[in-house]
């Protein structure tokens, strides 16, 4: 977060009047924070108590892969609802989670429009309860793809949302070649993750759940390749989320 302009190390920064992403350095001094780490159950367990009280149920298939995938690694997922997230998260085994940072929307989490308190309020919530962090998916890159490859580094797995956006109408938008950079420039596997069901538990604008399910799909991990290009390797771990429909279906 910011105040007059200049970073405390918590969310973004500004720079010529536009929110930057922060360091990775800023990231996990964040995450150390006592307000943070104070609040970070309580938020857990806040979330698990409105699962619980609206009848939410997460399931998981191929929860394997990420025990058997040597870590750090990248979890790369298609997009519905802002429940994926805390779906995802939830399903996996707690050795996992609890090395796990969420890349988040800078735009939407460190939007400068919003009035200060509430993105005070926000940021805190999506630091405390998902280790999210701050990825400009409009502006130049470049800064968001170096702190994402140095907390791979620093022996974080990253989950991150390829498509660049919440489907709206349910159909996977093409993977973006971000994914790509992060496996080339850190050799790391990245796991395919299908994401169904949050859409209707939780739709674009609704702010309280509904009762469903949600499961997520865990498949085989890809690896950068010799042979693959950018492109490639995006279409390939796209392919990837896509065959864990085609193989256990809806």
């Amino acid at each position: 977060m910011t105040t007059n302009g200049h970073t405390n190390g918590h969310v973004a920064g500004r720079s010529n009047g536009r929110h930057v992403p922060p360091s990775a350095a800023e990231i996990e001094r964040r995450f150390r924070q006592p307000m943070v780490v104070v609040t970070r159950p309580l938020i857990r367990a806040s979330l698990e108590a409105v699962r619980v009280v609206r009848s939410v149920r997460y399931r998981s298939i191929g929860g394997s892969h990420l025990l058997d995938t040597p870590a750090p690694f990248v979890l790369a997922a298609n997009h519905q609802s802002h429940a994926d997230t805390h779906a995802i998260l939830e399903t996996m085994p707690r050795s996992v989670r609890e090395h796990t940072v969420v890349a988040a929307a800078l735009d939407v989490f460190g939007n400068s429009d919003m009035p200060t308190f509430k993105r005070e309020c926000l940021q805190l919530v999506v630091a405390a309860g998902f280790r999210a962090f701050a990825f400009d998916r409009h502006g130049p890159p470049l800064r968001s793809l170096r702190t994402a490859v140095q907390l791979i580094r620093n022996g974080w797995n990253l989950l991150l949302y390829p498509e660049g956006t919440r489907s709206r109408s349910g159909q996977m938008a093409p993977f973006k070649a971000g994914v790509s950079v992060l496996a080339r420039f850190t050799r790391r596997p990245v796991i395919p993750v299908h994401v169904s069901g949050g859409r209707d538990v939780l739709p674009c604008g609704a702010l309280v759940p509904r009762p469903g399910s949600i499961t997520v799909r865990y498949g085989v991990p890809v690896r950068f390749s010799r042979g693959d290009t950018l492109a490639s390797f995006a279409v390939r771990v796209q392919g990837g989320v896509e065959r864990e429909v085609a193989t256990n279906g809806l």
